[in-house]
């Protein structure tokens, strides 16, 4: 009975043993899961602060965005709402036709350059 008692108390040692080595294991994890996380805050919050001062427009429709979502509206119509927005832009006017036709003929970049060049001087 006393070797039953001492085999059952040295597994139950073992595995205690065992739990104590994975919860520091966990720590440790959890502590550079932590870390990371507030590396990337940090990058986060100063990649928003320069789009801010280099594109405020784009700061100011992503928040908007931001806030619509978290309202409750559904990303796949606000990512359909704005292809709607582009697709409209896409069709070039006669203006913008023209002007791609022109630029693709031989000679005018240089023409063009030297033109805006000579203008510089």
């Amino acid at each position: 009975m006393d070797k039953d008692i001492d085999t059952s108390l040295d597994t139950l040692q073992q595995r205690l043993l065992e739990e104590v080595g994975m919860q520091q294991r966990l720590r440790k994890e959890l502590k550079t899961t932590l870390e990371n996380e507030r590396d990337l805050r940090l990058e986060n919050e100063l990649l928003w602060v320069y789009l801010q001062r280099i594109y405020p427009g784009r700061v100011r429709n992503a928040v908007a965005l931001r806030d619509r979502l978290l309202g409750g509206s559904d990303l796949s119509e606000e990512l359909e709402r704005e292809a709607a927005a582009t697709k409209e832009k896409e069709n070039p006017t006669m203006r913008q036709r023209t002007r791609r036709v022109l630029g693709k003929m031989p000679g005018v970049r240089q023409i063009y350059h030297g033109i805006k060049n000579s203008r510089k001087r």
